[in-house]
């Protein structure tokens, strides 16, 4: 049996033997530099950790060792110093002097932190400053902000000195559209504009040069012709107009040509119909189809209320019927199809039931007293004007903006007014019939009254304390509805009564009041009053009837659910009725006039 030979296999030399080849020396001495770079770049983060290295400027600033903090309150002072002040912007021969700060503003916190990042972005970098016998400087430009609104009016001031670029234009002569060339202007270049004053803050300039470009016209000449070349294909023939199966007539080319518009859409016209003047003349054509809407209303069923439903209502579209007739008017059979969309009434059923008005909450009537025929019809009238009146929760009623000025045009005659201690003819009165009626349904409500007048002198058929004057234009009467629902204001009346009723939900509402005693009674004395109405330079004594002036106050305390809500007084001041020495127009060496109520 043979026996086998074992070779002896020789040992290979270690290969990290051969990293010291003297091919591997630099190589060696690179990894070795940049671990040395890394180590004391690693040293100096960290004795500068959060702070801006050495060499590091803002406009001259050194802000080495500065914390973000710091840097920011150095930066702002820097700010103040360089942006607070005027610069000089010479344009087109002449010169504007703006406050700098006015245009700009230092983000003191974005320079902040791009002072912080200097000296820190790359190993190249590091490695150069490590090799650079002097620290480098990292000049940092200041983050600059423009003002955009202040630099928006800048330029559109100086854009005044230069010349406004005009667009193309379209008019139609007769049938015959003509286009007017555009004309290009000169306008200021802002872009070079605000970098030449960003560039003054870094140099301290005090003078800006800005120069004018050109500016195309806005809506050139080619779209202008494309334009009137659209407008004249629409009016080479009339239109012929149909509802369903019907023909319903015809718009002529002469009346396609008053509707036509060319409306600015970017750098072009679109050519249109004006729709409402479209609406009103097509119309008639169709109205045996058309159906106003009819709005939700409320019906009084005894101390009941119920919804009437609305109704809708079917009209042309304004928008639709001048896509309609354009489209007919480029087309070639030129033939409109129009259709009637549904309306919605302006008071749906769905608003009127969130209302919430269901049953009566109140109801107030004063008598008229000794009343003329037209203080009857005022008064009626005014109560017209109020009937129907929606109150929605946190809403104010006004008196004056409800009713409105008291005028002939709209239907008011002659009657009295209180002048001084004096009824005087007056058109519109007997108004404070309804605002003492109306002002005594809202006390009864529990709501808050913001604005109420007693008269001038107590009237026997008010009861003290509760009454209430207004004027157009002088006072007035105002209360807000702070229940949860709405109130309906309905009238009712005759020719000695006025009454208003409020509608809506009872919420638990107690309302109790007291009157105190009649105080600090006055006597009869001369008062003087101005009358406009009276002859110019007039004076006359006009004897009252004697009666004194008291004080009065009502004291309400407003409970829901047995809790008060609320506890207002109501004070008034009753003048004597004594002698009244009334002035015209002109008329000196009265000491004081009180203002007339109606």
């Amino acid at each position: 049996m043979a026996i086998p030979v074992l070779e002896r296999v020789p040992r290979r030399r270690r290969r990290s033997l051969r990293l010291f080849a003297p091919r591997y020396i630099p190589l060696l001495v690179l990894v070795l530099a940049v671990a040395a770079v890394a180590v004391t770049f690693a040293v100096r983060d960290h004795a500068y950790r959060g702070e801006a290295l050495p060499g590091v400027r803002v406009l001259g600033v050194d802000l080495a060792g500065s914390s973000r903090l710091q840097a920011i309150r150095k930066i702002r002072a820097i700010g103040r110093a360089r942006l607070e002040r005027d610069v000089s912007i010479a344009v087109g021969g002449r010169r504007l002097d703006v406050p700098l700060n006015r245009l700009l503003r230092l983000d003191a916190g974005a320079t902040a932190d791009a002072a912080l990042a200097a000296g820190r972005a790359s190993t190249t970098s590091r490695v150069a400053s490590l090799l650079a016998p002097i620290p480098p400087t990292h000049r940092i430009e200041p983050v600059l902000r423009l003002r955009r609104i202040a630099a928006g009016l800048l330029v559109k001031k100086l854009n005044r000195l230069g010349v406004a670029a005009v667009p193309a234009t379209v008019r139609l002569h007769s049938l015959n559209p003509v286009v007017v060339p555009g004309r290009p202007g000169r306008v200021v270049a802002e872009h070079a504009l605000f970098d030449a004053l960003r560039a003054s803050v870094l140099t301290g300039s005090t003078t800006v040069g800005a120069h004018f470009r050109r500016a195309a016209p806005p809506i050139p000449d080619a779209a202008a012709l494309e334009a009137a070349q659209t407008a004249r294909e629409m009016l080479t023939a009339p239109v012929s107009v149909r509802y369903r199966d019907h023909a319903v007539g015809t718009l002529s080319s002469r009346r396609l040509a008053k509707l036509v518009r060319f409306v600015p859409t970017g750098r072009r016209y679109a050519v249109s119909l004006a729709q409402a003047p479209l609406a009103a003349t097509v119309r008639p054509l169709v109205q045996r189809w058309r159906r106003e809407p009819a709005n939700a209303r409320f019906e009084i069923a005894g101390s009941s209320v119920r919804v009437v439903p609305s109704k809708a209502g079917y009209d042309l579209d304004p928008a639709t019927l001048a896509r309609a007739v354009t489209t007919a008017a480029r087309s070639n059979d030129r033939t409109a199809t129009l259709a009637l969309q549904p309306v919605s009434a302006a008071f749906t059923t769905r608003e009127a039931q969130a209302l919430g008005i269901r049953e009566k909450l109140v109801s107030y009537t004063t008598e008229m007293g000794p009343s003329s025929a037209n203080r009857i019809h005022n008064v009626h009238l005014m109560a017209d004007y109020v009937d129907g009146t929606i109150i929605r929760p946190g809403e104010v009623f006004s008196f004056n903006r409800v009713v409105g000025p008291r005028t002939p045009g709209r239907g008011f005659l002659e009657g009295q007014m209180i002048v001084g201690s004096l009824l005087l003819p007056a058109i519109g009165g007997g108004v404070c019939q309804t605002a003492t009626t109306l002002f005594n349904d809202a006390f009864q409500t529990g709501l808050p009254v913001l604005e109420r007048h007693n008269h001038g002198f107590y009237i026997s058929h008010y009861p003290f304390g509760r009454d209430a004057t207004v004027s157009w234009g002088g006072p007035d009467l105002k209360f807000r509805n702070d229940l949860k629902h709405g109130i309906l204001i309905k009238s009712s009346y005759t020719d000695s009564t006025l009454t208003f009723t409020f509608y809506g939900t009872p919420q638990g509402r107690e309302v109790t009041a007291r009157t105190s005693p009649q105080t600090h009674w006055t006597q009869p004395k001369m008062s003087y009053a101005l009358d406009p109405t009276a002859p110019p330079g007039s004076v006359r004594v006009v004897a009252g009837t004697g009666e004194p002036g008291f004080d009065v106050t009502v004291d309400r305390t407003v409970r829901e659910h047995g809790r008060v809500i609320r506890r207002d007084s109501f004070f008034s001041r009753y003048t004597p009725v004594g002698p009244t020495t009334i002035y015209g127009p002109g008329a000196t060496h009265y000491d004081f006039v009180i203002p007339p109520t109606e």
